[in-house]
């Protein structure tokens, strides 16, 4: 397929990067927006750098409707991240007039994008979440009694993890330390989700990847499985492979969570699986974008930035993809080695970053994110230290 239509990502990091690399099988003119050509996504030979001074807020909807408009061909437009989530959501209507993009409602994008709102969508819903309170003051704290510990809490707010403002996730083994911890938390983040934790090992965390069509019906679903995360168990994913044995029973789950939020575009899901009674329970959901290990979908047979493109330019959609049945594993970086036993036999690791058919990114990030620029972060210190 090649069409003259262009695709413009917002983000070039690992997953900006997984996302061009998934677009480029359709011969379109590619576009990054990033603040820096310092990412490995503005290395791809498959895509022109578009500098922007922020990827959130009106700086961003400003570049973006500035190279739209010069474009003038209404471009595809994919999102990698909440903070650009958020800002083109706010913006829809203003966006839409320059970009072709699916969300769901501004009001479902917010309940989705904070936890302590998705909390309470879920248990109005009836979707399987874990049990929890939201915790936004001190006093909120006495809550924390009414769960069963070990508990994890998280800032409500992602946006806050992402800028390096509050920590991800905290897990507590008792009511005492939950309490602790919120308290420590609150001067990070105004609002938290403290839940109970869901018993077993990290390899139990799966995921569904997806995207649906504006009028709601499903294009595309890779249903995946955690390897290894980091940090442990309750960091982002560091190794991941598909799990067609959980394909029938998380498709429902997903397929059922899309209809009753009226979902629209691109979006995933994480569930673990209890330990003690083996039911999939919904961890978070990715609301806007395509998520982090996104490319494991492509690499699997199923690539969803593609068909959400080919659905927004209104090219004929066949039936739903189905996985490959040689699949392989990807993980985030050479750092990452996955369990022993953990991968199918002759299951193929592959490197987020190195491929040989697109050197640039591998090269930039060993040689440059992972090397010089520590060295040279090193060598700043040890001269400050010596000033002093």
């Amino acid at each position: 397929m090649h069409s003259s239509i262009p695709a413009v990502v917002v983000g070039g990091t690992l997953n900006g990067l997984g996302v061009v690399r998934s677009l480029s099988q359709g011969h379109m003119p590619l576009f990054v927006v990033e603040t820096t050509r310092q990412r490995a996504a503005c290395w791809s030979r498959y895509c022109q750098f578009v500098s922007a001074p922020s990827l959130a807020g009106s700086p961003l909807v400003e570049t973006l409707i500035e190279l739209g408009t010069r474009l003038a061909t209404r471009p595809v437009l994919i999102l990698t991240s909440d903070e650009s989530v958020d800002a083109i959501s706010a913006a829809h209507a203003e966006i839409e007039t320059v970009y072709r993009i699916s969300l769901p409602a501004i009001e479902t994008v917010r309940a989705l994008a904070d936890k302590s709102k998705f909390q309470l969508l879920a248990e109005r819903e009836g979707f399987r979440v874990p049990r929890g309170r939201t915790v936004s003051n001190s006093d909120d704290c006495s809550q924390i009694g009414q769960l069963t510990a070990p508990l994890i809490l998280k800032p409500a707010d992602k946006t806050l993890v992402l800028a390096g403002l509050a920590e991800r996730a905290v897990r507590a083994d008792t009511i005492a330390d939950a309490e602790q911890a919120a308290r420590q938390m609150l001067r990070q983040a105004p609002c938290l989700i403290v839940q109970e934790w869901i018993d077993g090992p990290e390899t139990e965390i799966f995921f569904t990847l997806f995207t649906c069509a504006r009028d709601g019906r499903l294009l595309g679903l890779f249903p995946g499985r955690k390897l290894l995360c980091s940090p442990p168990m309750v960091g982002t994913t560091a190794v991941c492979a598909a799990a067609p044995e959980v394909t029938m029973e998380l498709t429902a789950q997903t397929q059922r969570f899309i209809e009753r939020v009226a979902y629209r575009g691109l979006g995933s899901l994480e569930f673990k699986r209890d330990g003690r009674t083996g039911e999939f329970v919904i961890i978070e959901p990715t609301v806007g974008r395509t998520d982090w290990q996104e490319e494991i979908a492509t690499l699997c047979g199923i690539n969803l930035p593609l068909l959400t493109y080919r659905a927004e330019i209104g090219l004929p959609m066949g039936p739903p993809p189905s996985l490959a049945p040689e699949s392989p594993a990807w993980r985030a970086s050479l750092a990452f080695r996955p369990p022993v036993g953990s991968l199918r036999p002759h299951a193929k690791l592959i490197d987020g970053f190195l491929r040989w058919f697109d050197p640039l990114p591998g090269i930039y990030h060993y040689a440059y994110e992972s090397g010089a620029r520590r060295f040279w972060r090193r060598v700043g210190r040890a001269c400050r230290g010596r000033s002093h």
